[in-house]
């Protein structure tokens, strides 16, 4: 087992060189891991990037020792702001839906960061922090690093987040899913009741400079993912969703666009997951027996 935890040690640093993850020297050591539920742990380190202790969670599948490393199937699902890492676990009917999935579920701990490298926090490297956050969990739980085995995807903050990452990292993940994200952001401009004030601490004040971290200015680097779109008819992210559909459509980027009944809220995010588990599992299953 120690040799094999050696070999793949030495496979996660050829991709730290290779471009598809980003660690800082000596951050697979340390990790902990505690049950919270059956076939759900935590595992914490300490984040080289953010120098603190952080956490993620994952979720996995049934007799999943069993399960061969090639065939092991990933999605990495970021939290909205004001969540955590557990939100999805605490909620009984959700954790036993991920439980079903058959699915390595990553859930990580993003802060208030919006999963971004902030260029006026220069030590909140979000952006940073998750590629190491993946390497961590890849490295523990033996998960290929082929990117038709992996998925991502988010709800609100997290619905920025996982957009943004996916376009930062073409080719990486097979299938992309935002739920109530905020897809047209940071920005001014949109109508009464459908924007979302800029966290300047975050993003700083230069609206030039917003652009680029807009997930709808890059959206051509979704090419080749499967990707699902989530809002909702009274959601004040709804205007920026439809501005990411009609983006998509105007590079005619394949994609689904769903609208659900309610609003920015964890309600639509409960009704949105079930949708994008199946999505998830259609794609990562036709990927993998391709």
């Amino acid at each position: 087992m120690e040799t094999r935890k050696f070999v793949r040690m030495l496979v996660v640093w050829g991709l730290v060189m290779s471009g598809s993850f980003t660690v800082a020297a000596g951050s697979a050591a340390g990790l902990e891991t505690e049950e919270l539920f059956p076939r759900v742990e935590a595992v914490s380190f300490e984040s080289a990037n953010l120098k603190k202790r952080k956490r993620a969670v994952i979720v996995l599948p049934e007799n999943w020792r069993s399960i061969k490393p090639a065939e092991r199937r990933t999605l990495v699902i970021l939290h909205g702001r004001g969540r955590h890492e557990r939100s999805l676990v605490d909620d009984k009917m959700i954790r036993q839906q991920l439980l079903e999935s058959g699915l390595f579920v990553i859930l990580p701990d993003g802060d208030d960061g919006w999963y971004l490298n902030s260029p006026v926090r220069q030590q909140d490297v979000y952006e940073t922090y998750l590629e190491e956050v993946l390497a961590q969990v890849a490295n523990a739980y033996d998960l290929p690093e082929q990117g038709q085995q992996w998925a991502i995807a988010g709800w609100s903050m997290g619905g920025f987040g996982c957009v943004r990452f996916a376009e930062r990292h073409p080719g990486r993940f097979a299938a992309v899913s935002s739920i109530i994200g905020l897809l047209d952001f940071p920005r001014n401009g949109l109508p009464t009741g459908q924007s979302y004030k800029v966290p300047v601490e975050r993003f700083g004040a230069d609206e030039v400079e917003w652009n680029k971290f807009n997930p709808l200015n890059q959206a051509g680097k979704l090419r080749g993912a499967s990707l699902l779109i989530i809002t909702a008819d009274q959601a004040f992210d709804r205007t920026m969703n439809e501005h990411f559909r009609d983006r998509l459509t105007a590079l005619e980027l394949p994609h689904q666009y769903v609208e659900l009944k309610g609003g920015h809220t964890f309600p639509v995010v409960r009704a949105a997951l079930p949708l994008v588990l199946a999505h998830t599992q259609r794609v990562l299953l036709r990927k993998t027996r391709n």
